[in-house]
Parts: structure tokens; C-alpha cells; sequence
């Protein structure tokens, strides 16, 4: 009887270990998977940032430059074309003459929008990793087994407007074409 008393307090600890032991490395890849998936989320994100200002900024310059090269064309063609007749007002409110068109813009306007929507996505996903790692290493009774463990400093890319706004709990009207 003592003997199939202690087997069987041998076999419970033995069982009871082996559960704690499958326990902890269960929680401990599942933090190791959130924490890289987290780092894995820092890079994309700069990978997406960088990518926003690229595309934007280029768009910008290929604007720019067809605004100043219709600015151009146009003063050089009015000039050559009713500098020395008498007429040219008449002439000009006559013809078909070239318009600048805004399509550039409002293609401009669309990739900030669009780039600036998928770089939230980005971040928004970081939060989630971030708040998944938090929950793991401070839940019950993940922090068991790895509660000892860093959590990663969330940073989140924002405007300095965005933080003195939260910093004063005050938000006021933005002028989107703000002369410095």
C-alpha cells in the first residue's frame, strides 16, 4: 500500500512538473514571438515612414516643377505671341489658351492622404504587439512564468503639435499652409 501511495505522489509531482515545465515555454515563445513581432514592427515602420516623405516629397517636386515649367512656357508663348500687336486682349479672350491643371495636385493630395493612412496602420499595429506583451508579462498567470521580463518602450512617431496638444490638453485650429 506504501508503495502504490508513494508511486502515485511520484507520478501527481511528476505530472504537476512536467504541466508547470510545458507551462513556462509555452509563455515564454509566446513572449519570445510577441517581442520579435514587436521589433519586426519597429523596422516596418520605418520602413513605411521612410517610404511616406519619399513618395510625397517627390510628388511634390514633380508639382512644383510643372508649375514653374508651365509658368514658363506660358509667359514665353503670351509674350512672343501679343507683345507687339495692338489687338492681343481681344486676341487672347478669343483663343483657346493653355490651362494649368490641378490633376497634380489633387494627386498630390491623395498620396499624402493615402501614405499618411498607411503609416497609421503601421503604428496601430505596433500598439496592439506592445499592449499583447504588456498583457502577457502582467496577466495572471502568464506573469507567473514570465512576469521578470521587459517590456519594450512603445514609441510612437507623432508631431511635436500633437504632443504640446496633449501635453495642455489644448487643441487649437491648424492653418494647413502655415508661413514660417
Amino acid at each position: 500500500m506504501k508503495n502504490k501511495s508513494l508511486f502515485l505522489v511520484i507520478l501527481i509531482v511528476g505530472i504537476l512538473g512536467i504541466g508547470l515545465t510545458l507551462t513556462y515555454y509555452s509563455y515564454d515563445n509566446q513572449y519570445i514571438t510577441l517581442n520579435n513581432l514587436y521589433e519586426a514592427q519597429v523596422s516596418d515602420d520605418k520602413i513605411v515612414y521612410d517610404e511616406v516623405w519619399k513618395v510625397v516629397k517627390q510628388q511634390a517636386q514633380v508639382s512644383e516643377q510643372y508649375a514653374e515649367s508651365f509658368k514658363s512656357i506660358y509667359l514665353g508663348m503670351m509674350d512672343a505671341r501679343y507683345s507687339k500687336d495692338s489687338n492681343a486682349t481681344f486676341k487672347w479672350i478669343k483663343e483657346q489658351n493653355p490651362e494649368f491643371s490641378q490633376d497634380m495636385y489633387m494627386k498630390l493630395m491623395n498620396t499624402i492622404e493615402s501614405q499618411r493612412s498607411k503609416f497609421t496602420s503601421v503604428q496601430r499595429k505596433l500598439i496592439t504587439y506592445h499592449q499583447e506583451i504588456s498583457n502577457l508579462v502582467k496577466l495572471w498567470p502568464s506573469r507567473i512564468f514570465v512576469g521578470g521580463r521587459p517590456i519594450p518602450e512603445l514609441k510612437i512617431v507623432t508631431s511635436t503639435k500633437t504632443e504640446n496638444t496633449f501635453n495642455t490638453g489644448k487643441e487649437d485650429d491648424m492653418d494647413v499652409f502655415e508661413k514660417k
